[in-house]
Formats: C-alpha cells, structure tokens, sequence
C-alpha cells in the first residue's frame, strides 16, 4: 500500500501572491500523490491557517478538494466517542486537526465540516482500518491541542498499534528534540520517549522543517509544512514537498515542490553597537542575499536583531529601509543602557510575538492556575467569553469548581 503524507498547509494565509501560493501547493500536492498512484493520504494538521476561516478561503479550499474529486469509497473510524462511517470522496484523505484549527468543544472544528463535505475524513484519538489485496494498514491519530495539556492529552489517548498490522500515528505537537536552540519563541511539553512504542512510523506536523529520524525503534517523521509562514532558521535550510510511504517496504520518499520559494534567514547579535553600525552590517546582508541569484517568486528575508546599544541610544534609532524586491520579516530587540528601560524594552518584544487571542488565553490560564482548576479548558472558557457566552462559560466555571 502506497502512502502520501503531507502537512501544515495552511490554506488561508497571508495576502496576494503568498495567499494563492497556499493552495497552489495544495494542489500541486494532490497532483503528485495521484501521479504516483496513492492509495490513500495522510496530512498532519494546520490544513487551514485559521480556526475559523473567512468565505473566500472556503471557496477556494472546496476548488482545491475538486482536484480529489473521482469515485467515493467509506472508510470506518474508530474514536473514544464511538466508531461511525465515513463517505470520501477521490483518493481517500485521513486528516486531524492542527493547533490553528484547535476549537473548545462547544464549537464546530473546521476540519469537522470537511468531512461532512466528503472532501476528508477527521481522525481525532482513534484509529481507521485500510485494507489493500489482503494487507491491513491502520492510521491513529491525535489533532493538536494546546502544548501545556499535550502530554496528559497523550496519555489518555493512550494509542496501542494492532497486531499484525502497519500502524502509523498522526500527531501535531512540538517535541523538545526538535526545538531549534535560536528560536525562543516556541515551548513543548513532550519528548520522544513519551512517544508509545511498536509503531511503524510516527508522523508529526506543527513543526514547518522537514526531518526524519530513526530514534531506538521509533521511526520519526517530521513532514514539515506546504509553504513557509514562521521563517524559522531551519526552513531556510530545506526544501518543501511531500512524502510516500510504502507499507511493506517501511520506505520514505521525499518528492519536493517545483518552483521552490527562497527563504533567507539572518540573525545578527550586537554588542554596544551603534544605531548607524548595525543598519550597514544588516544592509550588507540583505545585499548579500538578494544578490546571489534570480529569483522566480519574490524571496522571503527573516532578520533577528538583537544585542545592545551604545550608550545614549534607544531601539528607535536603528531605522532600516527594506527594498521591495523580497518579503521581509523582521524583529528587533535591541537593549538600551538603563535597566528600566531594558525591561521594558524585553516586555514590549515579548508582547509583539504574541497576537491578542493568545495574550488572552495566557492570562485566563494564569487566573485559572491561580484558582487550582486542573485539566482545565481554559481555550473553552476563552472562546465562551469572547462570543459573549457569560452565562454558559460561568456554568464551565462552577462544574469545575465542583470536580475540584
């Protein structure tokens, strides 16, 4: 049985060309598996960029699955809440969901509605059974959940592979052997030893590099994501694409993306440096990389600035002015020389890598943790309040009052 696994597709993000280049790969992705003959396709989560997308995304999601469209065939799952039959239609696609597409239980996920649509079928803490010319293939899964309750979420699903049969498990989660050392922006609560055992492959998304690892008997495999939206260093470094897998072989086929976009990725650390100094050392860079070749699709720059300032200057004295010819991300956090002012100068940069939702719910966590609620939804909570749900989330809040 031929296996295509694919990853963190994000349908949905970012605008113009970086919004349609989403579903490009999608699609691009869909095309290779039925070149080469898929019997079915296993994607890691994060298909959409956003918990709740916006019309337009719909639309071009359900024009991305007509490129799946052919026979249907019904697939059985099997979940904590009950088993039930699933219709699919083309090849047939088994999906969790991601951290982006994460929702309380009172709320509808959106890779839910895709399986109503019969463009996939949700696996969440469960399992679905594959047959092919006698040859048993099961799939487990697990979606994303927020990375403090990930472990204790692990432990209850508790997955244990079938006899005499290939399993594979899907998760999306970050494990602390893959967080890269320069990145400070990402936490994990799992490692690879909280991973079950006798598993054939144990396919991960969350984490957008690709890597494979062989770790004692466990076979790992990062699929890394469609496109880059977190530019983190180890992107920069490896191309995007797809995977295979064959069931009796046990082997992995990496097929990259035509037209791969560049990402160059720079991180600079300054020491009582002035403002005019770093902006030439960070203009050298930029020259440095956007010179080194033709490009088909506008390049994406990552800059991380970071260090300390000569006395008597603050972060706003370094003013870089950004050629249009590339995509640029860039993040400062440049200490002045009074202490006051280097805290607040670290709580700003803090503040910035987080949007308002995720500001929100570290501060309801914080309360709750305060109010010694555990294995508190606290993401629940935070989605009753936000719709205006007071009544319902104050009834959330006295339940768990009580089991405490």
């Amino acid at each position: 049985m031929l296996l295509g696994i694919f990853s963190d597709s994000h349908l949905g993000f970012g605008s113009d060309d970086r919004f349609e280049e989403a579903f490009a790969r999608f699609k691009e992705s869909i095309r290779i598996f039925k070149e080469r003959n898929a019997d079915y396709l296993l994607h890691a989560g994060d298909l959409f960029d956003s918990a709740v997308p916006e019309q337009e995304v719909w639309k071009k999601t359900f024009e991305c699955f007509n490129e799946n469209n052919s026979k249907y065939s019904t697939l059985q799952k099997c979940q904590l809440s009950g088993s039930s039959e699933v219709c699919v239609k083309g090849i047939p696609i088994i999906a969790i969901h991601g951290t982006h597409e994460f929702r309380g239980k009172d709320f509808t996920n959106a890779i839910a509605i895709l399986e109503e649509a019969n463009c996939l079928v949700h696996l969440h803490a469960g399992s679905i059974g594959l047959e092919k010319n006698g040859e048993k293939v099961f799939i487990h899964g697990m979606g994303g959940v927020p990375e403090k309750h990930a472990k204790d979420a692990l432990e209850k699903y508790s997955p244990k592979p079938i006899q005499n049969s290939t399993n594979l498990l899907l998760l999306h989660q970050s494990f602390k052997e893959f967080l890269p050392f320069d990145d400070d922006e990402m936490i994990a609560t799992l490692s690879l030893s909280d991973l079950p055992d006798g598993f054939d492959l144990i396919v991960d998304g969350h984490l957008h590099w690709k890597d494979e690892q062989v770790i004692g008997e466990k076979k790992f495999l990062l699929a890394g994501s469609s496109i880059f939206t977190q530019m983190k260093h180890l992107e920069s470094q490896r191309e995007k694409g797809v995977f295979l897998f064959d069931t009796k072989s046990k082997k992995l086929e990496f097929i990259p993306f035509k037209n791969q976009r560049k990402l160059f990725y720079a991180k600079f650390d300054f020491k009582n440096a002035l403002p005019e100094e770093v902006v030439a050392t960070v203009n050298a860079k930029i020259n440095e990389c956007l010179s080194s070749a033709t490009f088909e699709t506008k390049p994406l720059v990552r800059l991380k600035i970071c260090g300390t300032l000569a006395k008597g200057f603050t972060q706003s004295d370094v003013s870089i002015v950004l050629p249009n010819n590339a995509i640029f991300s860039v993040s400062k956090n440049l200490s002045v020389d009074s202490f006051e002012k280097k805290i607040e100068s670290l709580k700003a940069a803090h503040l910035e890598k987080k949007s308002v939702t995720d500001f929100g719910i570290d501060l309801l966590e914080k309360n709750v943790d305060e109010a010694g609620l555990k294995e508190f939804d606290t993401r629940r909570l935070f989605d009753l309040l936000s719709i205006g749900e007071n009544e319902k989330a104050e009834s959330v809040l006295i339940n768990a009052q009580k089991v405490v």
